[in-house]
């Protein structure tokens, strides 16, 4: 988610540029280094040695790629994509050809700008390595090719339309002259090097760098007085106008404790500035935050309990028998029984867009409604009752499967319960040999197409795909990227709920939540303001 230079060549820049203001904002206007410093912040969170752009293997690296290396696009709640080293970007030709430019003032650490050559041989390197979180899609089929226009400019080729690629750049470069022209690594000699655990400071391109000393366990992230800033967005700032005072952090420590009470006593003594998801001792946390020692909130974290319905049962291959198990639930209810940090669900899409008003206003829900079910399931000709059998992993709490079968056996449908452990359960259901199952999975898309549900047929091998999603979802979610102001793709999003209701092909039950503590000092895009780890440029003490 090396060779760090020597104290000369940081004590040289340090004395270069302190004179110099750093344009920071994204209206353009200007800080001095003295105004935009501020403090430091300690985050708990598993961390890992692996911080080269495109090559994060686990979810912790990416708080210090996030950090230290500025992405090609931002991608923020729901589907928006935002350009970051970008400027420019259209697709041409029916969505087969994407243009890029590249922004004029940014730059590495070491004052180098950054160009097209460097997205050349990192392309060449993801494409190379099969850890990169770009090795298939640069080998799929349907990639041909990327070919420079001039330094800044540079289009994609497609054998298909590929709207969605501008999802997979969401990550940073590589520098060309530092890890080519100065350490002579070959696209397929990177991610294997030793500097793939700590990448040279002259190769940082985001606000912070990964400071000397930084290990595994204890990273630490220093404010790189180079950034060139986020103004290749609107949205970015993300949430100030301008920003506060006291803007940069001048250090972020990413500290990893195993102990979760180790953890809760640090937060308490102030040694550690957040805390997250500590659901065994949230409800203690939160009567302690009560006494405004500190704040918390709950915050969708992308993803939810579902019932998976298998489409090859014939009775639930029905759309009246699939909406009629929907009606039949008390959702509200349901979701009580799973726990802390559970909210009911009211469509099954992204948990953060879901809020705006204009879409909840907009799309119809099926409300609970047991006497309609009866009648969609004796229309459907099974007013006699029928019996399913729900697998579920052993841990899911009891008072769930009671009250699902107490409210199914309402309306005729008799629920037995199968509980196995996660090897037997994934088994089963990647067999196809379910007729239910029970499932919290996650899918930030939006719509919220599960991650097993792909489009092509290829693909489709067993119950585990969901494979009678209607194909149009994915038409509508290709056409709906091409838009350029997130605004402009909601009247296509309408669509694919409304098409998404109508086939049913899993039940939501409730979206899952985080918990996060912060200390009071700590401002910035912090819960209910945005995503954590992509926005750190923002976050200040006071």
């Amino acid at each position: 988610m090396h060779k760090i230079s020597t104290v000369v060549l940081l004590a040289l820049l340090a004395a270069t540029l302190l004179s110099r203001d750093l344009t920071v904002r994204s209206n353009n206007s200007c800080f001095d280094l003295e105004e935009i410093s501020g403090g430091s912040i300690s985050l708990p969170i598993d961390t890992t040695g692996h911080f080269l752009p495109g090559l994060e293997l686990v979810r912790g690296d990416l708080w210090v790629t996030a950090a230290t290396q500025d992405p090609l696009f931002l991608k923020l709640s729901g589907d928006r994509i935002e350009p970051s080293l970008v400027e420019e970007w259209e697709w041409r030709d029916g969505n087969k050809e994407l243009y890029i430019r590249l922004r004029d003032d940014i730059r590495w650490f070491d004052g180098t700008p950054i160009t097209t050559s460097d997205l050349e041989y990192s392309l060449a390197i993801w494409k190379a390595s099969e850890d990169s979180r770009l090795y298939k899609i640069l080998n799929n089929p349907a990639y041909v090719k990327m070919k420079t226009l001039d330094s800044k400019s540079a289009v994609f080729y497609f054998n298909r339309p590929f709207p969605e690629f501008t999802g997979y750049l969401r990550t940073g470069l590589l520098a060309r002259h530092i890890y080519e022209g100065k350490l002579g690594l070959k696209p397929g000699e990177v991610s294997a090097s030793q500097y793939s655990g700590k990448p040279p400071l002259e190769a940082t391109s985001g606000p912070f760098y990964l400071a000397e000393g930084s290990k595994k366990g204890n990273i630490i992230l220093k404010r790189n007085p180079q950034w060139h800033g986020g103004k290749g967005s609107e949205h970015y700032p993300l949430y100030f106008t301008e920003w506060p005072e006291h803007a940069l952090l001048d250090e972020i420590r990413l500290i990893e404790e195993a102990d979760q009470e180790e953890r809760i006593k640090m937060f308490l003594n102030g040694e550690l500035s957040m805390l997250f998801n500590e659901e065994n001792a949230a409800t203690e946390l939160i009567n302690g935050a009560k006494n405004g020692n500190y704040r918390y909130e709950f915050t969708p974290d992308g993803s939810y309990y579902a019932l998976i319905l298998n489409h090859r049962n014939e009775f639930l291959s029905k759309s009246s028998v699939r909406k009629a198990l929907r009606m039949a639930l008390d959702v509200e209810k349901l979701s009580g029984t799973i726990g802390i940090g559970s909210t009911g669900a009211l469509l099954p899409i992204d948990a953060r867009t879901a809020l705006l008003q204009e879409l909840l206003t907009q799309i119809g829900e099926f409300p609970y409604d047991a006497g309609r079910a009866k009648e969609l399931l004796a229309g459907a000709g099974y007013g006699k009752g029928y019996t399913l059998t729900i697998k579920v992993h052993q841990g899911v709490d009891k008072k769930f499967t009671d009250m699902l079968a107490k409210m199914w056996k309402e309306i005729g449908v008799d629920l037995k319960v199968e509980r196995l452990d996660w090897g037997s359960l994934l088994g089963d259901v990647y067999s196809a040999d379910y007729d239910l199952a029970f499932f919290r999975v996650e899918a930030f898309d939006y719509p919220e197409i599960a991650p097993w549900a792909v489009e092509n047929a290829d693909d489709l091998k067993t119950g585990w795909e969901v494979g009678y999603v209607n194909p149009q979802l994915f038409r509508i979610e290709r056409k709906a990227i091409t838009e350029g102001l997130w605004k402009n793709r909601i009247p296509y999003y309408l669509g694919a709920m409304k098409l998404w209701l109508e086939d049913m092909p899993i039940i939501v039950i409730s979206y899952s939540q985080k918990v996060t503590f912060w200390r009071r000092e700590l401002n910035g895009p912090v819960p209910g303001s945005g995503e954590l780890f992509d926005n750190l440029a923002e976050w200040f003490v006071r």
